[in-house]
């Protein structure tokens, strides 16, 4: 009997097993949503890396009970909630950074330098070769050497995409004929395409991959990608001038000054997307992007979903980011962020 009892109890006492939350969405965020959902015991947590934009289209469909995207919710969709009553929460889980990758064989490890102008030149056909003028300035003389007279293959996403959002946010704020003709979004048309030297990927696992087996092509994907799939990264020059690597150094460097800025953290987010690409500061890196866990305030598994949101952004959780190739949110923003999400339970 005693033993039946004591059955009981631990029963009793792990109810938010039985509690499923889905989630769909950024596959920049993927390594590191999926690794901690494998551990966290408070529910069973299935996330699916479909791209931020099908994440949100689900969410907005209530085919899931969050989504995880590289950007906020697009603003049309988000004062429409609004308008109708309805308050969707951005929970900022970790500091990654997008990063360009390239494919050149006379490289041989070189690394390469490049800046947004010349980004957004390749990306519209204007710059054509691995050996123009505009990309040969930037570089030491031992690389601008190597680079060979090669056309370039413009590898992109050809899903809606956060990592496109953010990669098209540095564009347009690099360049203003990007920005007049182009813009940034989720899905932009690409003017390389209609030349013919654009190649479309699904996926930060498809562009890598296309980069890595399609010689002389660039494209740009999250840093955890370039790691696993060992591609070289291009040093980018931030805001001040400098040439910068993608490190946790950096990547945090950019989150530093932004943040400090921020307000109201759960609910507007807009502001301070932005504000992460080209972010000032000697040691910034210029692309750099916060991935969101997103949900509506009137979910009926509100509880569980913050607190899997407050494990995400436990010390024990954030200290392991580092290996999978993000940056941890400062201690500061986060111990706000679980104070915001707290107040929400006794709203």
């Amino acid at each position: 009997m005693k033993e039946k009892v004591f059955a009981l109890t631990i029963l009793l006492s792990l109810p938010a097993l039985a509690v499923t939350l889905t989630g769909t969405g950024s596959s920049f965020v993927f390594p590191f949503l999926s690794a901690a959902a494998y551990y966290y015991q408070g529910a069973n947590v299935q996330y699916q890396a479909t791209g931020s934009g099908a994440g949100i289209v689900n969410l907005l469909n209530h085919l899931t009970d969050f989504a995880a995207s590289d950007v906020p919710m697009p603003k049309n969709n988000y004062c429409k909630l609004l308008y109708e009553g309805k308050q969707v929460v951005h929970v900022p889980l970790v500091a990654g950074a997008v990063v360009v990758v390239y494919n050149v064989p006379e490289l041989r490890g070189m690394t390469l330098r490049l800046n947004g102008k010349v980004l957004a030149d390749i990306y519209l056909g204007k710059v054509k070769y691995w050996d123009d003028p505009e990309i040969k300035r930037l570089q030491t003389p031992q690389v601008a050497s190597r680079l060979p007279h090669k056309p370039i293959i413009a590898v992109h996403r050809s899903d809606a995409s956060g990592t496109t959002a953010v990669f098209t946010t540095y564009l347009s704020k690099s360049s203003r004929e990007w920005a007049r003709r182009i813009g940034s979004g989720l899905t932009v048309t690409w003017p390389v395409d209609r030349l013919g030297r654009g190649v479309g990927a699904p996926k930060n696992q498809g562009v890598a991959a296309s980069v890595s087996r399609t010689p002389y092509s660039i494209g740009y994907v999250e840093l955890a990608y370039a790691i696993q799939a060992r591609l070289p990264v291009a040093e980018l020059q931030n805001a001040e001038g400098y040439f910068v690597k993608p490190t946790p150094e950096t990547i945090s460097a950019a989150t530093e000054g932004a943040m400090k800025y921020w307000v109201c953290v759960l609910h507007a987010p807009y502001w301070f997307a932005n504000s992460l690409v080209l972010a000032p500061g000697r040691n910034s890196y210029p692309i750099v992007a916060v991935p969101y866990m997103i949900f509506f305030r009137d979910s009926p598994k509100l509880p569980y979903l913050i607190k899997f949101a407050e494990y995400l952004l436990s010390d024990n959780i954030q200290k392991n980011v580092v290996r999978m190739g993000y940056a941890p949110l400062s201690k500061a923003l986060r111990m706000e962020i679980i104070k915001e999400l707290n107040m929400l339970m006794r709203r």
